[in-house]
């Protein structure tokens, strides 16, 4: 295997660019908005638009976003369980926070994650992973109605990378995506865990994330990614530090999920 910074750039095959995904908050707290803003706007292909409480229902109606991450005690919400109930097409994804841990509210069960303000960088990165998923499977299924350009998307864009070229000793060959068993980033390289093989490959975890079949694959720490074919099981005690061991006998710690999200993201995926 050539050195680590030795590795020419590797081709990824034919693979059409996600659509941007549209991100509407609606959050009262100041620090918590401009928190989570400036993390989405570092990112690529995301728009991001900000609304006061008033404006919530009627931004949803006219923008679609693919994602809202509102308070769970905005007054458009406060009553009611569900996007739905207000008469209104439910985003992909839907985000709630608070500032109390305890806040019960029917409309919290059907997010897909719950973040508890003040939130940290690592734990609001692990709830967009659950967003993202969840996008883009309703993408994948097309049911997200999404319009582009005046246009309504169309879910064969969506086409999961099957097959990476990795090169190695003068040497390119393709390794199948599912016979990867977890994906270890190295800054700007993964490595590509294969059976006894390690294949560097020249890509970010995060753009290698996106164009992997999320049904198969799962962000389980911001420098690990596993096939979930090759999971044996989750451990997840009450407390303390939880992991995923491999049906190869690797152990690798969970990011910072709450037991809850995580649970319901595989079930989401199974």
């Amino acid at each position: 295997m050539r050195g680590f910074f030795d590795i020419p750039e590797t081709g990824m095959g034919a693979f059409a660019p996600p659509l941007p995904i549209r991100v509407l908050i609606s959050e009262p707290d100041a620090v918590s908005r401009r928190f989570a803003c400036a993390l989405l706007e570092r990112e690529s292909g995301i728009t991001v638009t900000c609304v006061d409480d008033s404006r919530l229902v009627s931004s949803i109606q006219e923008s679609a976003p693919d994602l809202v991450i509102v308070d769970v005690h905005a007054r458009a919400i406060r009553r009611t369980s569900s996007w739905a109930a207000l008469g209104i097409e439910p985003a992909p994804a839907t985000i709630v926070t608070a500032y109390d841990a305890s806040a019960v509210s029917p409309f919290a069960s059907t997010a897909i994650d719950f973040l508890v303000k003040p939130f940290d960088a690592e734990r609001f990165e692990a709830s967009m992973d659950l967003a993202k998923s969840a996008i883009a499977r309703e993408r994948a299924g097309g049911e997200s109605g999404q319009i582009v350009d005046g246009k309504q998307a169309d879910p064969a864009r969506i086409s999961w990378l099957e097959r990476l070229v990795v090169e190695s000793d003068h040497r390119m060959f393709l390794v199948r995506a599912e016979d990867i068993d977890w994906i270890q980033s190295s800054g700007d390289y993964v490595r590509l865990h294969v059976g006894t093989a390690c294949h560097f490959l020249r890509q970010t975890m995060k753009e290698l994330q996106a164009k992997l079949d999320p049904k198969r694959f799962l962000r389980v720490h911001r420098s690990a990614m596993v096939n979930l074919d090759r999971v044996k099981e989750f451990y997840l005690p009450p407390t303390g530090n939880m992991f995923v061991t491999l049906n190869t006998g690797v152990s690798l710690p969970l990011r910072r999920h709450t037991r809850f999200s995580l649970r319901r993201l595989l079930k989401n995926i199974s």
